[in-house]
């Protein structure tokens, strides 16, 4: 049975809600909405397309998270994404939260590939949030720019629907697949993904994340 929904409105592990500054922000960008539901598209588009999709940015500390240090960064991955959408909807006085799932990208560079080994993302992460009286997904990962640079279908929103990851790519080559649903987190649930992270990745796929983080950041979708 979930939990009520004023839990999901609180400020917890990597969700920077209550800060004065992610406040300002949400009140900002959702100005003149006429109801939760354009306040919603507000933010996702907000946080779709301002802060740049990468995997190659620092991943290993709570701090990493904070919906302030990714605005600053400019760059993060689905985690990070995520959890900036879930801060400035929580600050707006929407209830949401972290949901996690694994998924198959069979258009992956092969950098990634080889990063992974294979095209199985575990732990990839959306938020969901209560939205006209009831939960839906929202996935902010990849931006306007890079879909359109490497031909993928854009997550755009639509009422009443999950705004998930397309199963195929503008071209109708098979794109992404959900395998399975890990359930929800009210926090960046970190030393959790790390653990799945040195099971699926093995300490040198872990390491050469690392390695990648510390360097320019660069178009590794």
């Amino acid at each position: 049975m979930d939990e009520p929904l004023e839990s999901f409105l609180e400020p917890a592990d990597g969700i920077q809600c209550a800060e004065p500054k992610v406040l300002a922000l949400a009140r900002q960008t959702a100005r003149g909405s006429r109801d939760d539901v354009e306040a919603a598209q507000r933010l996702f588009e907000f946080v779709r397309d301002t802060v740049r999709y990468s995997v190659q940015v620092p991943f290993d500390d709570l701090q990493d998270y904070l919906a302030l240090n990714t605005l600053a960064r400019g760059w993060g991955y689905c985690v990070q994404k995520s959890a900036l959408l879930c801060a400035l909807a929580r600050a707006l006085g929407i209830p949401a939260r972290l949901g996690f799932a694994d998924i198959r990208n069979q258009i992956l560079p092969p950098a990634m590939t080889a990063m992974l080994g294979g095209d199985v993302l575990y732990y990839h992460c959306f938020a969901e949030w209560w939205v006209n009286g009831q939960w839906r997904k929202a996935t902010p990962s990849f931006d306007s720019q890079l879909s359109a640079e490497r031909g993928w279908r854009l997550v755009e929103f639509v009422p009443g629907r999950d705004l998930l990851l397309p199963a195929t790519d503008r071209a109708g080559r098979p794109h992404v697949s959900y395998l399975r649903y890990h359930g929800w987190r009210r926090g960046v649930p970190l030393a959790e993904m790390q653990e799945v992270w040195i099971k699926t990745m093995g300490a040198q796929g872990l390491e050469a994340w690392r390695d990648q983080a510390q360097g320019p950041v660069q178009r590794l979708a």
